[in-house]
């Protein structure tokens, strides 16, 4: 019995040190903040965003622009770290792009979150459900081109304004 305990030990210490751990653990995160490239089910003119004052902002005013549109909450510490590295990004990148970080919660607690923190970006609320986006985690970011169109999904907190994420956006039309 001692040995196979063991054994088992023995094999999971092996196990965690391999190698192929770090590597496996390298496809893990990709996988959770990779792109999905031209995600179809989504209508970005059919999400509904409210300024702070409770105004409908129409998609209107975004046409010809890029659109970085972040799915944010005030609870959500990994949303709140990404912030100054979105913000810092809108300042390189320029009037060609938008930046908008959407809430679904009250706008209230949105408007008081605002208060204590200056960015670039516009803060917003989102009338329109997440779930109904297939947002299921947060922050999660649609890479949106000129012409309206979601090019890419990014899930998970990204230091955007590093020179990966930086050609990213640089590469929307």
């Amino acid at each position: 019995m001692n040995y196979l305990i063991s054994l088992l030990l023995g094999l999971f210490l092996t196990g965690c040190s391999s190698p192929d751990s770090a590597s496996r653990q390298e496809q893990i995160r990709e996988a959770a903040v990779a792109p999905a490239v031209a995600d179809e089910e989504v209508d970005i003119i059919s999400i509904e965003l409210l300024d702070l004052e409770g105004k409908p902002i129409s998609w209107e005013k975004f046409k010809g622009k890029k659109v970085f549109l972040n799915f944010w909450a005030t609870w959500c510490k990994p949303c709140i770290l990404e912030m100054p590295s979105m913000s810092k990004a809108a300042q390189q990148l320029g009037e060609e792009y938008v930046f908008l970080a959407a809430s679904y919660e009250d706008l209230d607690k949105i408007r008081k979150f605002t208060e204590k923190r200056d960015f670039d970006f516009q803060f917003v609320h989102t009338k329109t459900p997440i779930e109904s986006l297939n947002i299921y985690s947060l922050p999660t970011t649609f890479l949106i081109n000129s012409q309206s169109e979601l090019v890419e999904t990014v899930i998970g907190s990204q230091e955007w304004n590093e020179p990966e994420p930086m050609n990213q956006l640089k590469s929307l039309d």
